[in-house]
C-alpha cells in the first residue's frame, strides 16, 4: 500500500537530507584541506591547525554522511 505523500513533500525531504550529506561531505574532504592550506599560506600555525582539527574532528564527517543517507532511506521506506 503506498503511503499518502505527495511527490513534491517526498522530493523536499530528500533534498533537505542531501543537505545533510552535503554538509558531512565538506568535513570529511574540504575542512581538513582549509586547515592545511590556512597553515601553508602561513595564516595559522601547525599547532592551531590541530587544535581546529579536533575541535570539529574529520571523521565527524562519515557520520553525518550515514545520518543523512538513513534519513534518505526512512524517506523512501515511508513513500513505498
Amino acid at each position: 500500500m503506498f503511503a499518502t505523500i505527495g511527490t513534491g513533500q517526498f522530493i523536499g525531504g530528500c533534498v533537505e537530507d542531501l543537505i545533510w550529506v552535503g554538509a558531512g561531505i565538506y568535513v570529511v574532504w574540504f575542512w581538513p584541506r582549509q586547515v592545511r592550506r590556512d597553515i601553508e599560506s602561513g595564516k595559522t600555525t601547525e599547532e592551531q591547525g590541530l587544535a581546529k582539527l579536533k575541535k570539529f574532528h574529520p571523521r565527524l564527517g562519515y557520520l553525518i554522511i550515514i545520518f543523512g543517507l538513513a534519513r534518505i532511506a526512512e524517506e523512501i521506506s515511508m513513500y513505498v
